[in-house]
């Protein structure tokens, strides 16, 4: 059960502090930040460091560095924000979840991992160790957009090289030049981060964009009438005014309006 801590400027009120207890979860999500802060001190060490020019090294050092620690702030986000939990109980009447017993509102799904229902569940990341939900979805979308752009500028910073070094002839058949273990574990990471981040982010867009998350478009849901725009859909996830708090992983956007029942097709 989420503790509750007290809600500054607002007495009387709780905010929950939202942690799966889930062991794969944790290693995944730890996992996550071994592999992005491991890849950081590894480039900035065997790459930019030896490289012989301040400029290259600071500018390319602060590039990455800003898009790791964004993509680990909206991490951390994800992770630890309650993704749109439906309190147990409730009023009565309506559906009731025979798994944990709320009164389930229109477009709640259980997750068994989590053990309740999640509001616009799209679904249960191991990555971030959390669902991806009504309350946290801004946060994980941020999240696969810095891993993808952070993974994206470390496969230059390797390839550019590597095809310079293929141009005058390093790499034919007769060399006899062998990658470094560094070399190879940042040539994995930033393949894996790029391949994940990229896909993550397409299909978070879709969603967000349609206003139908994974789970719904798997159950044959689709938005009633009342459905909004592409536009007006992304705005109720990122924000009303399109600003810098849209990219930013510490702006919580409040949301701009009702969203419409889905029915089954």
């Amino acid at each position: 059960m989420p503790a509750r801590v007290p809600t500054p400027g607002a007495p009387g009120r709780a905010r929950r502090v939202w942690f799966v207890c889930d062991v794969l979860g944790v290693a995944c999500a730890a996992g996550t930040w071994v592999l992005v802060l491991g890849a950081a001190g590894v480039l900035l060490r065997t790459r930019l460091l030896p490289a012989g020019d301040a400029a290259y090294g600071l500018a390319h050092g602060a590039l990455f560095h800003l898009l790791a620690f964004l993509a680990l702030a909206a991490h951390a986000r994800a992770m630890l924000t309650d993704p749109g939990s439906v309190p147990r109980g409730g009023a009565p009447g309506g559906p009731r979840c025979a798994l944990c017993g709320c009164a389930r509102p229109p477009r709640a799904h259980h997750c068994a991992v989590c053990g309740r229902c999640i509001r616009e569940m799209d679904h249960h990341c191991p990555w971030v160790n959390n669902c991806v939900g009504e309350g946290n979805r801004k946060h994980f979308l941020l999240f696969t957009l810095y891993t993808a752009l952070g993974s994206l500028h470390l496969l230059l910073l390797l390839g550019v090289p590597a095809l310079r070094g293929y141009a005058r002839g390093d790499w034919d058949s007769r060399s006899t030049v062998t990658p470094r273990a560094s070399l190879v574990f940042l040539l994995l990471v930033a393949l894996k981060g790029f391949l994940f981040g990229s896909a993550m982010f397409a299909a978070q867009m879709r969603a967000v964009c349609s206003d139908r998350a994974r789970t719904e478009q798997l159950q044959g849901e689709r938005a009633g009438p009342g459905g909004g725009s592409k536009w007006v859909n992304l705005k109720a996830v990122l924000g009303h005014r399109p600003s810098l708090a849209w990219i930013s992983p510490f702006a919580s956007p409040r949301p701009q309006r009702a969203r419409a029942p889905l029915r089954v097709v």
